[in-house]
């Protein structure tokens, strides 16, 4: 008997230092192509915690961004299947961002970059990971990692 799928729970680290440091992960489903619903638990501080996600089982898009306190940028994103027992397999990653930009959108494919621009205002350091945007989109970002 096969019953209603179940729920699992997926951790991500979250920092934001009041130095510059910054790390995120946001997962996109690939169903809606909007980001998924989180809840972020951080320290009294509210400098560390964890992004924690309750997803189903399912193939999801994650953007990972972690920019140190001296301001190098690392942005990875990826394909990530959840299986039925709740692990969860990547699929297919790109380092988009190593301290300076490994990949632009034009070099991911369709889907990820669709995914990604439709999303940029809610990616943090989106305009750092990929600086080959247009400069009209440039104009819109927020110097705020929360934004982009």
């Amino acid at each position: 008997m096969t019953g209603n799928p179940k729920a699992h729970i997926l951790s991500f680290p979250y920092r934001r230092t009041g130095m510059g440091g910054f790390n995120d992960t946001i997962i996109i489903s690939f169903r809606t192509q909007r980001p998924v619903k989180s809840v972020l638990r951080t320290s009294r501080s509210g400098r560390h915690g964890s992004r924690i996600y309750y997803l189903f089982p399912g193939r999801y898009f994650a953007y990972e961004v972690n920019q140190s306190n001296g301001g190098n940028l690392y942005a990875v994103v990826r394909v990530i299947r959840l299986g039925e027992d709740g692990r969860m397999e990547t699929e297919k990653e790109w380092q988009v961002c190593n301290r300076v930009p490994i990949l632009t959108l034009d070099d991911l494919p369709d889907s990820i970059r669709t995914l990604l621009v439709q999303n940029k205002d809610v990616l943090p350091l989106f305009r750092y990971a990929f600086l080959d945007i247009p400069e009209e989109l440039a104009k819109i970002f927020v110097e705020d990692p929360e934004r982009g």
